[in-house]
């Protein structure tokens, strides 16, 4: 809201001076402007948002439309959606809904994971026939673009972009895309993002529905939407720190039912739009087929083993320098040295049993990279030093099926990109980590795939522990994610 402050007037210096105390705000001669949710501060009654008729696109879908207008309503909103539910539409909807709703000096900002946001522009341009343009932004040129210097009043741009000293100029309302990614990266460019959102009261999150017990990314979210001020502040309200392991807050007794209850005011969860008596236009997805080769340890790497755990067929892969030193032991190498291993023929061994199908092996270590590109020399490889231009060159490659293999590390190419043309994965390496598991197989299992999806876990005894301790959280993850859903459901009530 915009206050006029009167030079000569006591009473407008000590506004002035209140204002200066509020998390966000401007002064451009004498008036200043600051968001209307903080007016009750300094003793003013804020300012009601304009309201305008929410125009859905006429391709979405009825859960679409509907969690978009819960979306607007609320201004602050979080869409926790499995991948594959149309996130993309339902953002684009909200962005263009504010940008009919802010004056036409301001701008919507949408925040990308790097290798996404091309495809996010090729789908805004296919979903509204051009009416919705999109700049790009480079990470360098985002604090002119806030300030005026830009094209498009909306923009799109990278995680990376983001530093706590950035000002917020003419930004209304910000959109964040795959919000997951702010659990690992809360101090480095979680920060910033959190800093430039503060007041506004557009704000939109959008990733997949958070494992039910992962109180980090519930919080995180909280506190950028604005509805708590600090993790711990969260946390408190909800849980008991029990200060004994990593998994020490847990939920206090009866508190579940207000919990979500709590989150029903900021946010969605979606695993099926059934559930909610919405109509599911989406066909079924294709299944998903596991598969498990074993693969025989290497006398050189039994003796490492041997040397490392003092038993040749370790039981217990213990803490995570030792699970590091197994997993690299497997791939073959050894402190910087290969060693002699059996897995990549294992590897080559099933990708020629499928000359027809395109293949993306999934990798964890750089060596073990190094080694996947010297088993397929023709094959493209993504890594997170490969140049954008190079990167996207690739992808467009495999999309189109000139090139058939494809190998990478689900943290670089695991988020929010369609990738269904493949239809056969491979974990070179699976370390314990459900969520990198869940989001690099969900990029062949989406909608518009037609094929099953065949997953093979080509592992040696040494994995076998991490392994199974991935498949055990994805059965609970699945279970959990369902009552979670019911839950939320009762909570908020018949909504279709």
């Amino acid at each position: 809201m915009n206050v006029t402050l009167d030079a000569s007037s006591i009473s407008s210096y000590n506004t002035f001076l209140q204002i200066k105390q509020l998390p966000r705000y401007s002064v451009r001669g004498r008036v200043a402007t600051f968001p209307s949710e903080y007016a009750d501060r300094i003793g003013m009654k804020p300012q009601k948002r304009k309201r305008i008729a929410y125009e859905p696109n006429p391709l979405a879908y009825d859960y679409q439309r509907a969690i978009t207008s819960f979306a607007i309503d609320k201004g602050k909103y979080a869409i926790f959606a499995d991948p594959g539910r149309g996130k993309t539409l339902m953002f684009l909807d909200y962005a263009r809904h504010w940008l009919r709703l802010l004056p036409k000096s301001q701008c919507v900002l949408i925040v990308s994971p790097l290798m996404v946001i091309d495809q996010t522009i090729s789908e805004a341009e296919r979903f509204y026939n051009g009416d919705l343009p999109i700049e790009k932004i480079p990470a360098a040129n985002l604090q002119s673009w806030l300030h005026g210097d830009r094209v498009q009043r909306l923009g799109i741009c990278n995680y990376e972009a983001f530093r706590e000293d950035l000002s917020t100029g003419d930004l209304g309302a910000i959109i964040g895309d795959e919000t997951s990614l702010l659990k690992s990266m809360y101090g480095k460019y979680g920060s910033g993002l959190i800093s430039l959102g503060r007041g506004l009261e557009g704000k939109l999150a959008n990733t997949g529905t958070p494992a039910p017990n992962d109180r980090i990314e519930y919080g995180n979210h909280a506190i950028w939407l604005d509805q708590f001020p600090t993790l711990n502040s969260f946390l408190a309200k909800y849980f008991v720190n029990r200060g004994q392991t990593g998994e020490r807050w847990e939920m206090k007794p009866h508190a579940l039912e207000p919990f979500y209850r709590t989150l029903s005011h900021w946010a969605f969860f979606l695993n099926s739009p059934a559930s909610y008596g919405w109509h599911d236009q989406a066909e079924p997805l294709p299944p998903i087929h596991i598969h498990y080769h074993p693969v025989d340890l290497t006398e050189e790497q039994a003796t490492l083993t041997m040397a490392q755990s003092g038993q040749l067929i370790p039981v217990n892969p213990g803490g995570i320098a030792k699970r590091s030193s197994w997993g690299q032991i497997s791939k073959g190498y050894w402190k910087n040295k290969k060693i002699r291993t059996n897995k990549p023929a294992e590897i080559l061994r099933l990708v020629d049993s499928w000359p027809d199908e395109s293949t993306i092996i999934w990798c964890i270590y750089d060596k073990e990279q190094e080694i996947m590109e010297e088993l397929f020399p023709d094959a493209l490889s993504i890594k997170g030093t490969t140049p954008i231009p190079n990167r996207m060159e690739m992808i467009a490659d495999f999309q189109a099926g000139r090139n058939r293999v494809m190998i990478s590390k689900a943290r670089v190419l695991g988020f929010g990109l369609n990738l269904q043309v493949a239809t056969r994965h491979i974990f070179s390496g699976l370390q314990d980590s459900y969520e990198l598991f869940y989001q690099a197989v969900k990029r062949s299992n989406r909608i518009g795939s037609t094929r099953p999806l065949n997953v093979h876990i080509p592992l040696t005894c040494l994995e076998e522990p991490m392994v199974e301790n991935v498949m055990r959280k994805a059965k609970m993850i699945q279970t959990d994610s369902e009552a979670q859903e019911e839950i939320f459901k009762r909570v908020i009530g018949k909504i279709a």
